[in-house]
């Protein structure tokens, strides 16, 4: 089963996209990883939640580089 197209990194489409569509990216990737982490086994839980973590840093650093790509609320 593969996974939905918005969920797949691809550095060609990432190249591509607006910096509010990155952001939005990086949002679903970083909840995704927090999925991951409620039921992933202990060894791995914390890779889970940091991952989550480095998207929510790099939404914010597209943010903070690019204010016209913050998100609405």
């Amino acid at each position: 089963m593969s996974a939905a197209p918005e969920l797949e990194f691809n550095a060609m489409s990432w190249n591509e996209m607006s910096p509010p569509e990155r952001v939005r990216r990086c949002m679903l990737f970083a909840h995704e990883a927090n999925q991951q982490a409620l039921n992933a086994p202990p060894d791995v839980r914390e890779a889970y939640v940091d991952l989550a973590r480095q998207w929510l840093t790099l939404a914010a650093e597209i943010e903070k580089n690019w204010p016209a790509a913050r998100l609405s609320s």
